[in-house]
């Protein structure tokens, strides 16, 4: 117990706990604003999939940030395509959301195949190219607690200070700015919103380009920094858990980072734990942030419960 609690105060279980919430953080964003303009996104997973691979695949060929510009390009493109089908087309918004999960879990295996010369597994064969980490050595040089800021703040990937910055600007955007309360408008009640003169689907259609692209960029920081090149299924679910996240942060993007660093922190101690404890089963550590996620969607639906409850007793 006493090498658990030093390993979890340690700066390298903070680098990692960041390593490991930066893409789930941006997926949960991009969750947060679809969800808030009443489009609910569960194709977070395969947006990130897909995102990873157009990364890897564009950095073999150009550098690292067009790669990830792909990445989100590529994420973007898929908002775009569900946002068709549902405002368009009409479909069930979830439907074309596990479709696109789909489309993801295959259609990757098949382009990386195709890439790689054959191999359906791992990028292995492709130069890829990594995000780069910030420098901050020169913190060192402040008495007393230099080396302590050095080994917190330094070597972290420039999407994750990016992550840090994108919290505060969603929230601006959402709370501060006229297009954030239309969004908001748009996800609780359309019909006022239509009357006043909004367009509810062209709202909407914004919300799920921006939720793709922000997936995107958790998918090519997946791919290009916490692992160099794909995986087959290399997101493991973290869209899923950013849905969790979504829900858990009261839908608050202040409260969607607290919960997705949450997610992060138990996926940080899924690496960390095997190293400590070999007698516990690595599957059964691994299950801890799925277990969270459905932890979280309980407390969800018994706190929308209870507020019903609330409106339903004060309307007496």
């Amino acid at each position: 117990m006493i090498e658990l609690l030093l390993t979890v105060f340690s700066a390298a279980f903070f680098v990692t706990v960041v390593r490991t919430t930066t893409p789930l953080l941006f997926a949960t964003l991009g969750g947060l604003i679809s969800d808030l303009s009443g489009a609910l996104n569960v194709a977070l997973e395969g947006m990130m999939l897909i995102a990873a691979l157009t990364a890897v695949i564009v950095s073999v060929y150009a550098p690292w940030y067009v790669a990830v510009l792909a990445g989100v390009g590529a994420g973007a493109l898929l908002g775009a395509l569900m946002a068709l089908f549902h405002l368009r087309f009409k479909a069930d918004i979830i439907l074309v959301g596990f479709a696109v999960n789909i489309l993801a879990t295959g259609g990757t295996v098949f382009a990386l195949a195709q890439a790689t010369g054959g191999d359906k597994g791992t990028s292995i064969n492709l130069v890829s190219k990594a995000v780069p980490a910030v420098d901050l050595s020169f913190l060192s040089a402040i008495p007393a607690i230099g080396p302590t800021l050095t080994s917190l703040l330094s070597g972290h990937s420039i999407l994750s200070w990016l992550a840090v910055f994108m919290v505060f600007a969603v929230w601006f955007f959402l709370y501060r700015t006229p297009h954030g309360l239309w969004l908001r408008g748009v996800g609780e009640y359309p019909a006022a919103t239509e009357a006043a003169g909004i367009p509810v689907d062209k709202v909407r259609t914004w919300s799920l380009i921006a939720s793709g692209a922000l997936a995107g960029i958790g998918g090519a920081q997946l791919a290009m920094f916490n692992y160099i090149g794909f995986t087959r299924d290399m997101t493991s679910g973290r869209g899923f858990i950013a849905l969790g996240a979504v829900l858990l942060g009261a839908r608050h993007p202040i409260g969607a980072m607290l919960a997705a660093l949450l997610f992060g922190i138990f996926e940080a101690l899924a690496i960390v734990i095997p190293n400590l404890f070999s007698w516990i089963p690595g599957e059964l550590i691994q299950t801890i942030p799925f277990a969270m996620t459905f932890l979280a969607l309980i407390l969800f639906s018994y706190r929308a419960q209870r507020a019903r409850q609330l409106r339903t007793l004060s309307k007496v």
